[in-house]
């Protein structure tokens, strides 16, 4: 009966073990980020200390990027697109203060175009006098070393109303 009772809980033991490792649901790789997109919603988890959120926007003299978070004071400089990088500057933020920066107003130097793409670059305060000065405030890096930027389209059927949460 001892030895009944000793099997049945090596197999009790070893069905939980099976079970716990093939119904265990997948962990994103380090450093991914997670992201879901609806008409209403997007929502990434922020993997950096600086990033930038714009949606799609409406042509116009101007944009609103949703979210900006900087470690350390600085400007949302909006470019033009040359060839899928960022181009010549069309604007930048007044100076922001390090942390979450909500609805950021960016005033262009041109009306912007049905279909076409823009680059939002965050930009670093360098010279102390908060004003952008493109020579001085260099662009903020990501971890791999490059301009922290990301691309949005302009679209004259944009809803503007997009919630964000990173």
């Amino acid at each position: 009966m001892k030895g009944l009772i000793i099997v049945l809980l090596v197999i009790a033991v070893a069905g939980g073990a099976y079970y716990a490792y093939t119904n265990k649901a997948e962990a994103p790789e380090e450093g991914a980020v997670t992201e879901t997109t609806n008409t209403d919603t997007v929502s990434d988890m922020r993997v950096e200390e600086n990033a930038v959120v714009t949606p799609e926007q409406r042509p116009g003299t101007a944009v609103t990027v949703a979210q900006v978070y900087l470690a350390a004071p600085g400007y949302v400089v909006i470019h033009e697109d040359n060839n899928g990088e960022a181009g010549a500057i069309l604007g930048a933020s007044a100076l922001l203060q390090a942390g979450e920066n909500n609805n950021v107003s960016v005033t262009l130097s041109r009306t912007s175009k049905d279909g076409e793409k823009l680059w939002a670059m965050l930009h670093s305060e360098k010279d102390g006098d908060t004003t952008f000065n493109a020579q001085t405030d260099t662009p903020v890096e990501s971890r791999s070393g490059e301009p922290l930027s990301g691309w949005f389209e302009i679209n004259a059927e944009a809803s503007g109303s997009v919630d964000i949460s990173i």
